[in-house]
């Protein structure tokens, strides 16, 4: 056996490091594009004191094309971050900047209006897109926080797609069916069959389920306080599935990091609110400061009624409803920590389906 030199030692352990590094960096690139489209480029500006680029961090986005293309579609038929598709459009497109949006989109009329934006109709190269505006600059940090959580949760079918963006405007993919506030009518005039509104109650509970397992962290849907304003945080897709639409109050909760939350700051009143969100001191004055905060064992409390609304009194509702009446019955429990996490519920949800409508 040949004596081993010093030379091979040095070029066999830089080999052996470059093998390292492109394993790192390979591993580097693949999950870090599901984030990287969060990530914001913030400058200085004079009238916000923040100024939103409406495009990713330019070598990041390059990188993700070159590794899927930015016209292929990713698993579950997405786009690569950064990229958008329109159900009218045929391949993938970066996000709309600055310049897109002012070259390129026509707005049109306004369909809505929030506390926290306009929201008008417009066309981009003969695509429809929903454009949104800042209705009023004392909720800038929230409209700026609904930006950065759509561009952190893009990877998802149960959040609505993002167009672009740029300052305190968005583009956000258009939905004729508008608003779940409305679901009730637009099911009874669409749909009477119970597994198409079964099917519709799996979308909510699905988009639940992401928003606590998000890639930010467990978020809670805040601007719920009561039925249709919860459903009204939803669109309806054409195929008759919900996804969400307004991400301006999810805050995030870690019980690990001792971090909870507390929606409103007010007194809230309303059975449909968990009994957590409730003042607990009867016979005294409200005071925010005494208010105990909370986890996202809310939106779990508020499942059974959302569905019951979903599912109306139409031909086997009642069916359906008995064999969800365990798992409704767990939702409904006051101790918060007796209720079920969205996985459980999702994953009884699923099992129910597949018993009652297989395929």
């Amino acid at each position: 056996m040949h004596p081993v030199s010093a030379r091979h030692v040095v070029i066999l352990s830089l080999i052996l490091l470059l093998l390292h590094l492109l394993h790192n960096l390979r591993i580097w690139l693949v999950p870090h594009a599901n984030h990287q489209s969060g990530l914001l480029h913030v400058e200085k500006d004079d009238i916000w004191g923040l100024n939103f680029q409406g495009t990713a961090i330019p070598d990041v986005v390059d990188e993700v094309e070159e590794w899927q293309g930015v016209d292929k579609l990713g698993e579950w038929g997405l786009c690569p971050p950064g990229s958008f598709r329109l159900a009218t459009m045929e391949t993938c497109t970066p996000w709309l900047g600055c310049k897109e949006i002012s070259d390129d989109v026509t707005v049109q009329t306004k369909i809505a209006q929030g506390a926290v934006k306009k929201i008008y109709k417009a066309t981009w190269r003969g695509h429809t897109l929903a454009y949104s505006n800042l209705s009023n600059t004392a909720y800038l940090q929230d409209f700026l926080h609904g930006v950065e959580m759509l561009w952190n949760m893009q990877q998802t079918s149960h959040i609505v797609q993002l167009v672009g963006s740029c300052n305190t405007t968005l583009l956000t993919e258009y939905y004729r069916l508008g608003s779940a506030f409305h679901i009730k009518a637009i099911l009874d005039r669409t749909s009477s069959d119970v597994r198409t509104r079964f099917n519709v109650a799996m979308s909510y509970i699905e988009a639940i389920h992401f928003l606590h397992n998000s890639p930010v962290g467990t978020r809670v849907m805040c601007d719920s306080y009561n039925l249709l304003h919860a459903l009204s945080q939803f669109l309806v897709t054409e195929d008759l599935r919900l996804v969400l639409n307004d991400l301006d109050d999810i805050p995030e909760v870690n019980p690990e990091e001792n971090v909870f939350v507390k929606c409103k700051r007010k007194h809230i009143k309303s059975p449909f609110n968990a009994p957590e969100q409730r003042w607990p001191f009867e016979n005294e004055p409200f005071e925010d400061s005494r208010m105990p905060p909370y986890d996202e064992k809310i939106d779990i409390w508020k499942i059974p009624l959302v569905v019951r609304h979903l599912l109306g009194k139409v031909n086997g509702s009642d069916v359906v409803s008995s064999h969800l009446f365990q798992v409704h019955q767990r939702c409904r429990k006051r101790d918060p920590k007796q209720r079920p996490s969205a996985t459980v519920v999702l994953k009884e949800y699923k099992r129910i389906r597949n018993m009652l409508f297989p395929e």
